[in-house]
């Protein structure tokens, strides 16, 4: 037995070298299948986007400037569960395992104006070898069903590679996730 769930939701991812912590919606599908008893496996893709934005001014020669950092990602997570009922339509599962994610789009855009003139730069960071697209993570959660038709869920992903090809430092990205499903 099988039960397919579309799910929404926010993340925060939290790279490991970023001095600041990102936005980020996700959304995606997944299939619980019934291994035994209470215990499953959901294979899922989803779709993601993190994003931050910074602003920096001075009055000096009427400087501004404003950054903004998009990352979009496709995941297959290969999660293992175990679910307890609480009562007749509520029931709570704890679940773990890797998920395989692959960057899309990774650009850094730049605004700035100095004295009234303007101009701006952007940059895709998968343009260099230096920063890796394939990501492994590794992460668990838990999450509560109402009425087998809706769920709630909160979790966390471990970055295990490191994605900068340079030894200049480690880049890792780590993220918390929560968000709402509907399941079929």
């Amino acid at each position: 037995m099988a039960q397919l769930s579309v799910g929404v939701g926010y993340m925060q991812p939290n790279h490991i070298s970023a001095s600041k912590a990102l936005n980020g919606i996700y959304a995606g599908v997944d299939c619980n299948i019934n291994l035994s008893g209470d215990l499953g496996v959901a294979p899922g893709i989803y779709y993601s986007r993190s994003f931050v934005s910074s602003t920096s001014s001075s009055s000096f020669l009427s400087f501004s400037g404003t950054g903004t950092y998009t990352e979009d990602y496709v995941s297959v997570p290969l999660n293992f569960n175990y679910g307890l009922d609480l009562a007749r339509d509520l029931r709570i599962s704890i679940y773990a395992g890797p998920t395989f994610s692959y960057g899309l789009n990774s650009t850094y855009k730049y605004d700035a104006s100095v004295a009234g003139i303007s101009g701006s730069n952007t940059s895709d960071l998968y343009g260099n070898e230096n920063y890796k697209k394939f990501d492994v993570l590794v992460g668990g959660g838990f999450a509560f069903d109402y009425a087998h038709r809706f769920r709630v869920a909160l979790g966390y992903n471990y970055g295990m590679l490191d994605r900068n090809a340079t030894d200049n430092g480690t880049f890792k990205r780590n993220y918390l996730h929560m968000g709402v499903a509907y399941l079929f």
